[in-house]
């Protein structure tokens, strides 16, 4: 019995066309995937130059979260991190409580709004997912709403700042170390 798609009316020169026709599709999928990792390697070192905590850790997780079903899941991880921390002795310990009671728990309408604003923030579909018309579709809306406003009229300025503080760097590191310093030979 042959295997399972093996074709033995091929030679052994047509196996190695129809080889390459399926690897073109192969070297096509990664090479857009390594320009991909390459594009984001780029991206968090930009990221990083501009506020240190942006780690990419930080936006790995951000992404896991981001993409993630089941928003419980996250959260379930802080727990057993915060846990192992309290155990190093890192963190004060939680115990006899729940892991949020320290901070305000989120309620469904500053989920439902923290969602929104982040849809807006990210530019994504502006679609909530809750019944059109409801109070919680108009609650994620005007939330995306705010989100999309606020990203749109800030990020030019934020930008802009970075970009004048990382030209002063430069101009500040291109000029005479010993300028300042006076002629001290004689």
């Amino acid at each position: 019995m042959a295997e399972a798609g093996s074709n033995t009316k091929l030679t052994d020169a047509e196996r190695q066309k129809l080889f390459a026709y399926h690897f073109r599709k192969e070297l096509a999928a990664e090479t857009k995937r390594r320009e991909a990792a390459a594009e984001k390697t780029a991206n968090r070192k930009v990221a990083k130059a501009a506020d240190p905590t942006f780690s990419g850790q930080k936006f790995d997780h951000y992404l896991k979260a981001h993409f993630g079903e089941d928003d419980q899941k996250p959260v379930d991880r802080l727990k057993s991190d915060r846990e192992n921390l309290e155990w190093l002795g890192l963190i004060p310990s939680t115990s006899g409580g729940d892991l949020l009671a320290q901070v305000d728990r989120v309620d469904k309408e500053q989920l439902i709004q923290a969602k929104g604003y982040k849809a807006g923030l990210l530019n994504l579909d502006r679609r909530s997912g809750y019944d059109a018309g409801s109070s919680d579709d108009k609650l994620w809306l005007a939330s995306y709403d705010a989100g999309k406003t606020e990203y749109e009229t800030e990020i030019p300025d934020i930008m802009a700042r970075i970009e004048a503080a990382s030209s002063k760097e430069e101009v500040a590191s291109d000029g005479d170390p010993f300028e300042d310093a006076g002629d001290t030979a004689h």
